[in-house]
């Protein structure tokens, strides 16, 4: 009896969540990115793997709630080409995975890792966003930043006495230091969400305008990002601030001279802490390849692609956190259970650590270079806002899609961060407020036309761009046109 009471209170409830999702979705939006941040965060410290799905359910709602929204209002949809990409290797993933005998339980939840990033990115492009939400985008950002960075600042005051509260391993430290964590369980998440906040501070800076305050910013985002020591992450952060920079319209030449000035002084100064780290990330990677899981399953997996051509493995049986969880039969026959991290259960912990292989391995090679395309298709849309908005808003936004996409790109290398918390959300959710900006931007009745200012979501005034990027999808009552 109590169990059907608490039942039909959290479906209540849960109904309730989601009307106000509905009226209010931009900051129901606002909410969600949180919560896919955190995720990872609140797992660790309730020491509840439920609540590690906190992010999972952040997704599902948004991508059933924006859209059934849409359809009420609209009745239409956005539609953008990156999800035939997407469809594509999903399709792919799912013959594989029935070809080889992957279990449904196995490759639909492995199938819903790997595409609940654009699944949450479709459910934020259904949302109307005006020109006039980015200040406050803008100003949300500022406060999650500040609360990072003062979660940053107790935790080097005492490192010890935070990581009992938060971490879910020992503190690491490096020249006597320690890698912080900030609100994180673990470096790796305050390292990549730091250089996502340099990036975005930076670029609003070129962009939009330039105060002390966005200057301290980004100075204490950049140091905090450093002192996690995560290589990665930092040569990530470097090579697309580099890149945007040269990608951004407006004249280069002082950049290029100064870049052209600056790098063999910076190559002189550094270049005995480069080295060694140089060599010692060269040691790790490519010196006893059999020992080192990443280089091991990278290796693997083009010969399991190969093997399995064209389909692959099938969903869930390789690199993935499912394959983990529920040990492949394929890493049994590839002898893993004998290599230090890649066993079952607690000895695999070395098993999720990468991002790329699992798609190849699990989908084949065109499996990846669709999930390649639909994630490039993804942030096509800011491109062509950072590459050629007057709105210093619009370019800004399109330039941090772009520049964090790029970040992850780099990042995913050794890293499943399209994956896990906390930077998948932040980086589809950007690209989902771009590309729903970029719909309104470029429509021809909207081009010389400031959008209202308003807080709130009202119905009509966005139309649908007619560019091979966007299609429209047919609801039930109409097609959404332009006004």
């Amino acid at each position: 009896m109590l169990m059907a009471v608490a039942a039909v209170i959290a479906i209540a409830v849960g109904a309730l969540c989601c009307v106000a999702l509905g009226l209010w979705p931009k900051a129901g939006t606002a909410v969600l990115l949180s919560a896919t941040v955190i995720a990872q965060t609140l797992q660790t410290m309730s020491g509840s793997s439920l609540v590690g799905y906190v992010d999972e359910l952040a997704v599902l709602v948004a991508a059933v709630v924006f859209p059934v929204r849409r359809l009420l209002i609209h009745g239409a949809l956005r539609f953008m080409t990156a999800y035939w990409c997407f469809a594509a290797y999903a399709a792919l993933g799912i013959i594989s995975a029935l070809l080889n005998s992957v279990p449904l339980s196995v490759w639909a939840v492995s199938g819903f890792l790997f595409l609940k990033g654009p699944l949450l990115m479709l459910g934020i492009l259904q949302i109307d966003w005006h020109r006039a939400d980015l200040p406050r985008i803008a100003r949300f950002g500022t406060i999650g930043v500040l609360v990072i960075l003062v979660s940053a600042l107790l935790n080097a005051v005492a490192p010890e006495a935070w990581n009992s509260v938060v971490g879910r391993q020992e503190v690491s430290y490096r020249l006597g230091i320690p890698s912080l964590t900030g609100i994180f369980d673990h470096p790796v998440g305050l390292a990549s969400v730091m250089g996502m906040a340099f990036l975005a501070i930076l670029s609003y800076r070129r962009i939009v305008e330039r105060s002390m305050v966005s200057l301290v910013l980004m100075i204490a985002a950049g140091a905090v990002g450093i002192l996690t020591f995560r290589r990665k992450s930092i040569v990530s952060v470097l090579v697309v601030a580099i890149g945007t920079r040269l990608a951004l319209p407006g004249k280069l030449t002082r950049f290029v001279i100064l870049l052209v000035m600056l790098l063999p002084l910076a190559l002189l100064l550094g270049w005995a802490p480069l080295t060694e780290v140089v060599t010692n990330t060269y040691n790790e990677y490519f010196t006893n390849i059999d020992s080192t899981a990443r280089t091991t399953m990278t290796i693997d997996s083009a010969i399991l692609a190969a093997a399995a051509f064209p389909l692959g493995v099938g969903l869930g049986r390789f690199g993935s956190a499912v394959a983990s969880s529920n040990y492949s039969p394929v890493y049994e026959e590839l002898g893993y259970t004998r290599i230090y991290g890649m066993g079952p259960g607690e000895r695999g912990g070395f098993l999720a650590d990468t991002f790329w292989p699992s798609i190849l391995a699990e989908t084949g090679f065109f499996g990846l270079l669709l999930y390649f395309a639909g994630l490039i298709m993804a942030v096509y849309p800011g491109w062509k806002l950072m590459r050629q908005s007057s709105q210093p808003y619009m370019q800004w936004i399109g330039t941090v899609a772009v520049a964090w996409m790029g970040q992850m790109l780099i990042e995913s290398a050794v890293a499943p961060v399209f994956t896990g918390p906390p930077m998948f959300g932040l980086v589809f959710g950007a690209a989902g407020i771009a590309a729903a900006l970029y719909a309104v931007d470029t429509t021809p009745a909207r081009r010389t036309e400031e959008p209202p200012m308003t807080t709130s979501d009202l119905p009509g005034g966005d139309a649908l761009l007619a560019e091979p990027v966007f299609r429209n999808v047919r609801g039930r009552h109409r097609v959404e046109k332009s006004r």
